[in-house]
Parts: C-alpha cells; structure tokens; sequence
C-alpha cells in the first residue's frame, strides 16, 4: 500500500516527515497541496483538519506529525523516531520545539520574507487564531524583537550541543530532534532572508547537516485524484490491539478539535481510542469511509 504525504516543499511540519521517509528509508508518494485554504483534495480525507501534513495510506488518514511519527514508526520499526527509551525527555523537547520555539521562528521568518509570500498567506493564518491579518507595518515593527527571542532560543540549543554531542538527546536524530530542527530549517526557507540568523552558532549548524544526511527517502509524485482514488476504492486498514481509554465511548459521535488554532473540527464516530490516540470514522460523498487518527496530546474531544 503505498504511503501518500499530502504536503508542500515549504512546509516545515512537512519535512520533519519528509525526514523520517529518510532515516527509515521508505518510497512514498508526494502530493502537493496549497500553503493556504482552499484544499479541496484534502477536505474528503480529513474533513475540517486544515494543517499540513496529512499522511494517507488507503483509507487510513493521520493528522498531526506526532501521530504521523507513531504510525511510522509502528509499520516501519527501523530504526525508531519515538524510542521508548528517551521516550520523555524526547516528547517535552518536541513540545517544546513546536509550541514555544516555533512563534518566534513562524513570525521571524514569515516577517523577514513577507515581500515573496501573498496576502492571502498573512490572512490565512491570522484567520487560523481568529485574528485580523497584520499591516506590513505591523510585521516589520516585530522584526527584532522576534529575532532576540529566538536568539535567546537558539543560545539554549547551541549550548546543548557545546559538550560535543552529535544529537540532542541520544546517539542518533529522535523526535525531539527532528521537532528543533523543522523550526530552524524554516529559517532558510521561502526567500531565505532569515537564514542568517543561524550564522553564529556553529554547533547548530554542524547538527543540523547531521540530521539532514538523512535524506527525504524515495519521493515520487502523485496527483490528487489519484490519492482520493486509492482512498475510494480501499477499506480501512484493521485497528491495532491494545488498552482502550474507558472515558471514551467507542461509536460515539464526536468532533475533534486541536486546542491552540485551526480548529475546524473533524466529526465521525469512535472507533478507537487510547490514552494517547483516537481514531473516528467518517463518510465522505467522494472517498466513501475513512479512518480518521489523531494524537490525544493538543486535541479536543467533544461529544456531539
């Protein structure tokens, strides 16, 4: 079954990913979605979920990179992203990494790059917060001040990796890893104004090409009538065993909906859910039924 990542090049969720096609070594097929709604090839996959990536594999759909990485690294073993060893320390530096790091990195780079990004980007993503887009006055005022905070973040990394250490965490690229690095490898993205920033801090550096050696795997490109095709014509795949959250009602109607921005809900029934996923079903007048996977960590469920 061939594995589908719904993305776009620029997308630095997308190429956490796209890297761990590469430790692991896996063909996958690329289909290029917009940086901005409207996505109508992704709306019968996943229903409201509007964040980049998505993963497909038939009919099974995976939001979010944590659950993206999860299911990876359930199929594909070798070798682990979330190893159970470093399983803590790993999770609070990924946490970290997109939920605090990733402001300052998001609005710096966005900033600095604004004259090759349109309108309709600013836009998009103030509407994902419920907020007004911001004047060009208004993101050029920001400039240093989010340059300093990350400056004050990347001290903090740069530091971690003084003692010599090839890898943040253990001896070879983790989540944690691979969340710090999405963030700073935005920094070259777009128009690559904002690179410059990294320009001091040579133990980053030398780390990041480390991780980049990876690679991105065996891409080959697919359009997105052909992944809606795949998803029509397959079933979902059988639901993994294991130890079920009793709170949850299995055949429930629910919504799920992520905590921080972007929260379109995504509504079907409960099929399965654990401490730290959940997974519905839901029925689209183009793809038929889908598995719809979620982590628990970051998303709401709400009965209906």
């Amino acid at each position: 079954m061939d594995i589908i990542l719904h993305h776009y090049d620029q997308s630095p969720y997308s190429e956490k990913i796209r890297l761990i096609f590469g430790l692991k070594n896996l063909s996958w097929k690329s289909v290029i979605v917009p940086m901005v709604l409207p996505k109508p090839s992704l709306m019968p996959l996943a229903g409201g979920y509007r964040r980049t990536p998505i993963l497909q594999i038939g009919a099974d759909v995976y939001c979010d990179t944590l659950q993206i990485a999860s299911e990876l690294d359930r199929r594909f073993p070798e070798p682990r992203v979330t190893e159970a060893s470093c399983h803590g320390l790993s999770s609070i530096l990924s946490t970290w990494a997109e939920r605090v790091l990733m402001w300052p990195t998001a609005r710096y780079v966005t900033g600095a790059n604004r004259d090759v990004l349109p309108t309709s980007f600013f836009a998009d993503r103030a509407a994902m917060r419920g907020h007004s887009a911001p004047t060009a006055d208004e993101i050029d005022a920001g400039l240093c001040h989010q340059r300093h905070q990350l400056c004050l973040m990347l001290d903090w990394i740069e530091n971690l990796l003084a003692d010599g250490r090839e890898f943040l965490i253990t001896d070879r690229p983790v989540l944690g890893d691979l969340a710090a690095y999405q963030r700073l490898w935005w920094l070259g993205a777009l128009g690559g104004k904002a690179a410059d920033v990294l320009d001091p801090y040579a133990h980053i550096k030398a780390w990041m090409g480390r991780i980049a050696a990876a690679g991105h795997g065996q891409r080959t490109e697919m359009t997105p009538e052909a992944a809606l095709e795949i998803a029509r014509t397959a079933e979902p795949a059988p639901l993994p065993s294991g130890e079920c959250d009793p709170s949850v009602e299995i055949g429930a109607e629910v919504e799920v909906v992520t905590e921080d921005f972007g929260t379109d809900p995504v509504r079907g029934s409960v099929i399965r859910a654990t401490a730290e996923q959940i997974s519905i079903r839901r029925s689209d007048a183009i793809v038929g039924a889908v598995h719809v996977h979620f982590p628990r960590l970051g998303y709401e469920v709400k009965a209906i």
